[in-house]
């Protein structure tokens, strides 16, 4: 059997993600919903057209007058990227941050209404404790100067499961805050999973995702299940915005492993036929990675999604007569409009 220590970075991160959700939900002690904070943003992007800067924070945690920008990290090793991502929260402005909270419709989702007074941030290490901390400030010079670095820019956490999230170095701008993860809050032992996918939707952990819906899905049916590209895209939609090539190469890398068969164009199966296939996918993208796997493959086996896509546009446009659409590189399709006819009074 093989190590892959890149799937397994992979699952932890997506244990991590769940893992601080958990703090969100009654599995928690205490609740983060019950102290008044909503999740409004989950993996967004914030572009501050007010100071002209992007930053993506994994969540933003709002409760009608704080927004809490959270980083997570699945190990411990405090990276230049990393203090850059929470410099980049830092330099938000309050009405950039506000604007994008009305575009995430933070009013229907929040008993709030996107005002924001302050702006805080906090970057959450699963590795990182206190003895990590005092070693860091103590004995690994680089480190410490890492450290540092970082405590300028944000509040540093330490999660576990079946322990505290809490913070171990840096400051919090809010007083409320900063008394609130002093004091930790008790996480469960087994988190629920809220989330399948990590933020780069890498290949191997979409596998695994696709076969626990679509794959287990299907063992409780007696005909097979047909999923297709766009209904995978969708389906994680809008929180993940998966690309349809990786969706495609990773649905065919399925059939190739036998955990499904390839009907036509976009489209796949799963049936009673596949259950062991799918049953063992997480010790199979540990053995077999999707790219390693495809590599033995010729490329024009593997359906073109974009030139399915049209195809089928096509076919449509044979139907009802039109046809005068334009495919995007993302597979997505759009109406040509004469620019004559295309002002709106």
């Amino acid at each position: 059997m093989s190590e892959s220590p890149e799937v397994d970075r992979q699952f932890r991160e997506k244990q991590t993600y769940n893992l601080f959700f958990s703090a969100m939900t009654a599995r928690a002690s205490p609740c983060l919903a019950d102290l008044g904070w909503r999740m409004p943003i989950k993996f967004g992007e914030i572009n501050d057209s007010y100071s002209g800067v992007n930053s993506e924070p994994d969540f933003v945690l709002y409760d009608g007058d704080t927004c809490l920008l959270v980083e997570i990290k699945s190990g411990n090793n405090i990276g230049d990227r990393h203090i850059k991502q929470m410099r980049r929260c830092n330099e938000l402005t309050i009405d950039g941050v506000e604007e994008e909270l009305k575009n995430a419709n933070v009013r229907e989702k929040t008993p709030y209404d996107g005002s924001v007074q302050t702006i805080d941030r906090c970057i959450v290490y699963h590795d990182i404790d206190d003895d990590w901390v005092g070693q860091c400030r103590n004995e690994w010079e680089n480190c410490q100067e890492q450290l540092e670095r970082l405590e300028e820019e944000a509040a540093v956490l330490t999660q576990d499961f079946g322990g505290q999230l809490r913070r171990v170095a840096g400051e919090f701008k809010s007083g409320r805050l900063q008394n609130r993860f002093d004091r930790g809050i008790e996480l469960p032992e087994n988190p629920k999973e809220e989330f399948v996918l990590t933020e780069q939707m890498e290949k191997e952990i979409l596998a695994v995702a696709i076969c626990g819906i679509w794959g287990e899905q299907s063992m409780g049916y007696e005909d097979p299940v047909q999923v297709s590209v766009n209904q995978v895209r969708d389906h994680f939609a809008p929180v993940f915005n998966l690309p349809p090539d990786r969706v495609n190469r990773v649905l065919y890398y399925l059939q190739e492993i036998g955990a499904c068969d390839h009907i036509e164009d976009l489209t796949y199966e799963f049936s009673h036929d596949h259950i062991s296939e799918v049953l063992q996918i997480t010790q199979t993208v540990r053995e077999s990675r999707v790219e390693d796997v495809l590599e033995d493959v010729d490329e024009d086996h593997i359906p073109d999604e974009q030139q399915t896509t049209l195809d089928m546009i096509s076919e449509e446009g044979i139907a009802d007569g039109s046809g005068k659409e334009n495919v995007d590189e993302d597979g997505s399709n759009e109406e040509e409009s004469d620019s004559d006819d295309s002002t709106v009074e």
